[in-house]
């Protein structure tokens, strides 16, 4: 698969990147995508590491890209890192059916992957009050595309914003 995605990217633009470098900023919208082709990067959400990528052919900032909206989170290299750089990816997705389909197929296992776990969440905890009760609830928003757009945080006092 990973160079199945590489493929799709020979002869796009690339770009070096040095510890520390970021490559998206967290709430900025800059439609563009990359492709780790070599190294590693941090995804962050404020000053908190939520995940390492080291995988080549991962993509990075694509939600933003298809959805004309603000990175979810900053993008940083942790080590040396290049990248295929698709600028106006939005355009670039439309116009390559092949990456739009690798694209597609990423965040359908992205989405298998947390209706998997929130079913699992569901089982074990279900029948209880509270905030793990509510999965039944998360599951139907989910699976029937009722869900509206959210805000990231929370209205509790003791959960901090990122």
């Amino acid at each position: 698969m990973t160079d199945d995605v590489l493929a799709l990217l020979h002869g796009m633009q690339m770009r070096r990147f040095g510890v520390g470098d970021e490559l998206l900023a967290e709430g900025a919208n800059s439609g563009t995508i990359f492709v780790l082709a070599e190294g590693a990067v941090e995804i962050r959400k404020g000053d908190m590491t939520v995940a390492t990528v080291r995988e080549r052919g991962s993509f990075l900032g694509e939600i933003s890209a298809l959805l004309g909206s603000g990175h979810t989170a900053s993008v940083v290299a942790s080590e040396p890192t290049t990248a295929y750089v698709i600028p106006d990816a939005a355009n670039t997705i439309e116009q390559r059916p092949a990456l739009a389909l690798a694209i597609a197929r990423l965040l359908a296992r992205r989405l298998h992957a947390v209706t998997t776990y929130l079913a699992d969440i569901k089982r074990q905890y279900g029948g209880e009050d509270g905030h793990l009760g509510l999965m039944d609830e998360v599951l139907s928003e989910l699976l029937t595309l009722r869900v509206s757009p959210v805000a990231p945080g929370s209205d509790r006092e003791d959960v901090p914003d990122y």
